[in-house]
């Protein structure tokens, strides 16, 4: 309850009448409840705070909505280096549960409903990175039911097995790719998550909002970031020079499979795959060429290497890494999504400054 505050506390906090704060409800602006035996409606304080940030800006508090700063998410949380998926330590969840389990877990949901059906000929036409979205456009392109927001989080889990069954080259039931699906579920407001959000607060249907994720994943900073490290892993288990393969990964300063704008150390994700990897195939060339990139590099590894190195063990190519992380993420995306359906509509708007 520490989250929601009275009518005549919001009203004081925003310096308005009483009338103005459940005009901004009509609108849309402001969510509130009511609690059996309160005389008061109770106003999310985020909300609140964050009108209040927008007034003393200059700007009508009305107009402003939410800023970005004030947005916060149940789904994952980042914590002293550590990621945890709706409070449980990501190494907890990946050692209890495989990753249907995990998906359960994360979207809230213990039964899936059955995804609508779709052909899969034209879908196999094109590059394996491109047949999850496209699956679920098509799915959103034929779905009556598209725009409902009713039971989103089951027909997301319904549709994992779709999504599977599009990129047949991959055995998503292997436990290295079960397992990296799942590292990969959410890792905070990431760009994806984040633009899934923002396609949810304008009440896209829970597709079209996976579909804006989709998008910001796409890029080579995100989820196409994995084919870099693939190429630099396969580099060396080919045979190049180590130093000769580091220097070529290198673009704009950036060496994949390495660094990360949130783990300042290694990352917890990497670790929990390699050593599973460590575990099953000690004798991995694969592995054996991660770990002379990781001595050689001397930086903090992250989950794009360790992706690498499942794609390039498993012979299912460089654009394998960026499949599994549409697989994996779009839990998470979904799982953003649904929750930003609680929060006010179109709050995700900046400021140009004029």
């Amino acid at each position: 309850m520490d989250q929601w505050i009275t009518t005549s506390e919001a009203a004081a906090r925003l310096g308005v009448k009483r009338g103005t704060l459940y005009s901004y409800v009509s609108r849309g602006v402001l969510e509130s409840k009511r609690q059996p035996g309160q005389s008061e409606s109770l106003f999310n304080r985020t909300q609140i705070d964050s009108l209040a940030d927008a007034k003393h800006d200059g700007r009508r508090a009305g107009d402003r909505l939410l800023r970005f700063r004030a947005v916060s998410t149940q789904v994952s949380s980042i914590r002293d280096g550590r990621l945890y998926l709706r409070g449980r330590d990501i190494a907890e969840v990946c050692a209890e549960m495989d990753f249907a389990a995990a998906a359960r877990f994360v979207l809230d949901v213990d039964e899936p409903l059955r995804a609508p059906t779709v052909e899969n000929s034209g879908i196999a036409a094109v590059d394996v990175e491109r047949r999850i979205p496209l699956t679920v456009a098509l799915i959103a392109a034929h779905d009556p039911l598209r725009s409902d927001r009713t039971d989103a989080s089951a027909r997301v889990l319904g549709l994992v097995p779709v999504l599977a069954a599009a990129v047949p080259e991959i055995d998503f039931a292997h436990p290295w790719v079960d397992l990296l699906a799942k590292t990969l579920i959410d890792n905070g407001l990431a760009a994806s998550t984040t633009a899934a959000r923002v396609a949810a607060s304008a009440r896209a249907g829970v597709f079209d909002a996976l579909l804006a994720g989709y998008a910001a994943l796409s890029g080579p900073l995100h989820g196409g970031a994995p084919a870099a490290a693939y190429e630099l892993v396969s580099a060396v288990v080919d045979g190049t020079p180590v130093d000769r393969a580091l220097a070529d990964a290198v673009v704009e300063g950036r060496l994949p499979g390495f660094g990360h704008v949130i783990y300042r150390g290694p990352d917890p994700r990497a670790q929990i795959v390699f050593d599973r990897i460590r575990r099953d195939a000690p004798d991995s060339a694969a592995l054996a060429a991660a770990d002379q990139i990781i001595a050689r590099a001397g930086r903090a590894v992250n989950i794009d290497l360790a992706s690498a190195v499942i794609a390039r063990e498993l012979g299912v190519g460089p654009r394998a890494g960026e499949v599994l992380f549409q697989y994996g993420r779009t839990i998470g995306m979904a799982a953003h999504a649904v929750e930003e359906y609680g929060e006010a509509p179109l709050r995700w708007r900046g400021s140009s400054g004029g």
